[in-house]
């Protein structure tokens, strides 16, 4: 393995989920374990200002390498900027979300790919993302692209990356004085716009196949109307990290461009849809890919002619 950096901190934020991440801080620890010569710790920002996840992780014994932090301001943005704080001086910021867990050589392969890829101009790596179903969903369900996310070779280079499985290259980030937009606290897409600012003016983000997280999916998210919904959601926010992007005549232009393609995902993943016969497996699968499109033409739409509407996270 090519010469590893010193510093290291895997960050958590969660809010009012203390039960799951007591549950994956002691796995992040055997990963924090495995890195040989490398300063790691396991940081969790809690984003609930009356402190649950801490008042949790301070129960028993304390573990020099756990570092809880709250952080009182509601938002993705606030949490993910207290972590850029807290990793100040750090090396590398590593992120995962409360409810993944990593898989057998996570860390080690995020750390790894970045060793050998950062002398050609990386400064972030990810990984895949697996959905794991606490329930046996339906075929469309199981289908939605929302859960079957894309494989790539290792060493694929990215523009942007959510930080649900993210290595950062904190001199990078520092350097840009890069922070995560307040205006995406409650929206999401804070994490796309945050790494497209990176890719645009530090480097690129390298995609490591072996370094995979799986994510649970609740039996209240196994359902169409969540996965319709986080696809308007997703494609709202897709949309307006890029209208934010541009300015002036170049944002009109996309305005344009955006708002005949999400007419065109709109109408033709329904109509699409309509036609696919029969609810066997295969046909549900399809109806779900249509459906799926259709509603992120829907977001497109939304985010183009009126900004994001959707607020997942709002409290």
């Amino acid at each position: 393995m090519p010469a590893l950096p010193i510093s290291l901190d895997v960050t958590v934020c969660t809010y009012k989920r203390p039960e799951r991440v007591s549950a994956l801080v002691p796995q992040l620890l055997a990963q924090v374990r495995d890195l040989e010569g490398v300063d790691a710790r396991v940081v969790v920002v809690d984003n609930d200002a009356a402190g649950s996840a801490r008042d949790r992780l301070t129960e028993g014994p304390a573990d020099a390498r756990v570092h809880v932090v709250v952080e009182p301001s509601p938002g993705l943005s606030a949490a993910r900027n207290r972590a850029l704080d807290e990793a100040a001086g750090r090396d590398l910021l590593v992120f995962i979300d409360d409810d993944e867990a990593p898989g057998e050589g996570w860390l080690a392969a995020l750390v790894e790919a970045y060793a050998t890829y950062r002398d050609t101009g990386a400064v972030a790596v990810t990984g895949p993302v697996e959905s794991v179903f606490a329930v046996e969903p339906e075929p469309w369900v199981a289908a939605a692209p929302v859960f079957a996310r894309a494989r790539r070779a290792t060493g694929t280079r990215l523009r942007s990356a959510a930080t649900n499985n993210l290595l950062l290259d904190m001199t990078a980030v520092r350097r840009l004085a890069l922070r995560f937009d307040p205006r995406f606290a409650f929206t999401g897409g804070e994490d796309t716009f945050f790494t497209r600012a990176l890719t645009a003016h530090a480097g690129e983000i390298v995609w490591c196949d072996q370094a995979v997280v799986t994510e649970t999916v609740p039996p209240e998210r196994a359902c169409r109307q969540w996965v319709l919904t986080r696809a308007r959601r997703n494609a709202e926010t897709w949309a307006w990290v890029r209208l934010l992007d541009e300015h002036g005549w170049r944002r009109a232009g996309r305005r344009m461009e955006f708002t005949a393609r999400g007419a065109a995902l709109w109408l033709i993943g329904t109509a699409r849809a309509l036609m696919v016969r029969g609810d066997d497996a295969a046909r549900q699968a399809r109806r779900a890919q249509h459906e799926h499109r259709a509603a992120g033409g829907r977001g497109i739409l939304r985010a183009t002619l009126l900004g994001p509407r959707t607020a997942p996270y709002a409290r």
